[in-house]
């Protein structure tokens, strides 16, 4: 079913909100326990990893959380709207320098205990918003152009989160460091301004958005069960792996963006912080529109393959590019920011449409413990590379600072910060590139199942109402004698109403793993 430009921009508006708040973490949490809080980088890699997989439990319990819901604003908007407040509170504890902290181990427990609470409050909003999208519509075209104009906005999103972050509270040169002449101030004044913004705005997302694609029979099993049903289908094995490498990839560029650029180029943060982040991520929203046109046009599996080709070649002259050049930065930027959107749309476009073929296979629709599996199994594969790289840094001699102190760090530090920049994301994405081509589920098959499931529900809708699809009587009466005018299902319905519920025939079968 076809969505208003107005409701695709007020879904998208969600994830403007989301990314304002994962921008700042995603660019600067690790930098600022690092070089503000002064949390040794072993350290810190033990609190993102024991953070992310709190996390990752959580993802699923509120999924299954949601397939249960049942309120006058929906299954998933309800979160929306009352969850927003929660995880713009719980943002501005992970800002705090804690009082009187002066021993590692305390530092470590209250970032580990603030990192938890707000991925608590974010998992009540993030995975709702996530598996609303599958309710919105079932159309496989508009599923592109919603997450089109979706990944579009999460990427101004990532600028204000990023790049305004930057100017505002990120090294000497910031602005609020000129006011306040101390950087703990400024982080934590900088994260306040973003969680009121993204508060107001996850809520009006909410408020504007509606749920329309009825669901099927409640799911009631648990979550190995679940998993393993799961994991029985070749498109949710090969779209999750193509999106997790994708999100790892990304994840680890934003993680080591701001050491890049502080340390191993010597920029001050600042005005120029603030640019380096921004050309790629507006370069990324200006390409976007191209990279859903080219997917219309051409098959999705070969316009990303070209995107991750790109984008591993490009990342390589992170390596190379020498320090204190702004022009040669930028124009690393701009090239890095064109591939962006690809890798980002192209995977995630094809997240929903396993939520139908679950439901062909397996009898039973389930979004939100889908969704709740897809963040559970990124937010572990994102701790454990997020602390890769913290344990790399440390390895490697990068010494942590207090309140932004500049510490001259050692050739191998920053060599190393240039290496994981400019190889390890690169090389996730080419091998990303296999799965998506498993994954690789056409326009013709997707709207064949489709078009069976509609036939189900309309079947079912039938039986609900008394009438028996197969000889059109209500129970125990006679439909001409009552002159009740019987309604008529093509031959295609009749042809597929004796199928059980659960069969895992489809109309094309996938293609196994080899």
């Amino acid at each position: 079913m076809k969505l208003s430009v107005k409701e695709k921009v007020f879904y998208g508006m969600g994830d403007l909100s989301a990314n304002i708040l994962f921008a700042a973490i995603s660019f600067y949490l690790l930098y600022f326990f690092v070089n503000v809080g002064g949390l040794r980088p072993g350290l810190a890699s033990a609190v993102f990893l024991i953070a992310k997989a709190w996390d990752a439990i959580t993802d699923y319990l509120m999924g299954r959380i949601t397939d249960k819901t049942s309120s006058k604003w929906g299954k998933r908007r309800v979160y929306l709207l009352f969850g927003a407040l929660p995880y713009g509170l719980c943002f501005l504890l992970l800002w705090l320098v804690p009082a009187g902290a002066d021993q590692q181990w305390e530092k470590m427990l209250y970032y580990t205990f603030a990192y938890m609470l707000f991925n608590t409050a974010w998992t009540v909003v993030y995975i709702p918003y996530n598996s609303v999208t599958a309710n919105m519509t079932d159309d496989y075209d508009e599923r592109t152009s919603l997450n089109g104009i979706r990944i579009a906005l999460a990427n101004v999103g990532l600028i204000i989160g990023a790049a305004v972050f930057a100017l505002l509270a990120d090294g000497v040169e910031s602005v609020f460091y000129g006011i306040f002449g101390d950087l703990k101030r400024s982080y934590l004044l900088a994260a306040g301004i973003f969680a009121a913004i993204a508060v107001v705005i996850m809520f009006f997302s909410g408020y504007n958005i509606k749920e329309r694609v009825s669901v099927a029979p409640e799911n009631n099993k648990g979550f190995f069960t679940t998993l393993k049903e799961f994991f029985k289908l070749p498109e949710f094995r090969n779209i999750m792996m193509c999106y997790l490498l994708s999100m790892v990839g990304f994840d680890i560029i934003m993680a080591v963006f701001m050491f890049f650029i502080n340390d191993s180029l010597g920029f001050a943060g600042g005005t120029m912080a603030m640019v380096f982040v921004a050309v790629p991520l507006v370069c990324a929203i200006i390409s976007s529109a191209l990279w859903v046109k080219l997917s219309e046009k051409f098959n999705k599996h070969k316009v990303y393959v070209a995107a991750c080709i790109y984008m591993a070649v490009v990342l390589v002259f992170a390596i190379f590019v020498p320090a204190n050049i702004v022009w040669s930065t930028v124009l690393l930027c701009v090239f890095a920011g064109a591939g962006m959107s690809a890798i980002q749309i192209l995977p995630y476009a094809g997240v929903p449409d396993v939520v139908e073929v679950d439901e062909y296979v397996n009898g039973v629709r389930r979004e939100g413990a889908y969704y709740g599996i897809t963040q559970f199994m990124y937010k572990i594969a994102s701790g454990v590379s997020i602390a890769l790289v913290s344990l790399l840094l440390e390895a490697f001699g990068y010494t942590e600072s207090m309140d932004g102190t500049v510490i001259d760090q050692p050739e191998s530090a920053l060599m190393a910060v240039r290496i994981v920049l400019g190889v390890l994301p690169g090389v996730i994405f080419l091998i990303s590139i296999i799965f998506s081509h498993k994954a690789n589920m056409g326009r013709e098959r997707f709207d064949m199942i489709k078009e069976e499931l509609r036939k189900r529900h309309e079947q079912a809708a039938l039986a609900a109402q008394g009438v028996d699809p197969e000889v059109g009587e209500f129970a125990g009466m006679d439909l001409a004698a009552g002159g009740v005018e019987m309604p008529v299902l093509d031959e295609s319905a009749q042809d597929t109403s004796s199928k059980e519920e659960g069969s895992t025939a489809t109309p094309e079968e996938p293609k196994e793993d080899k």
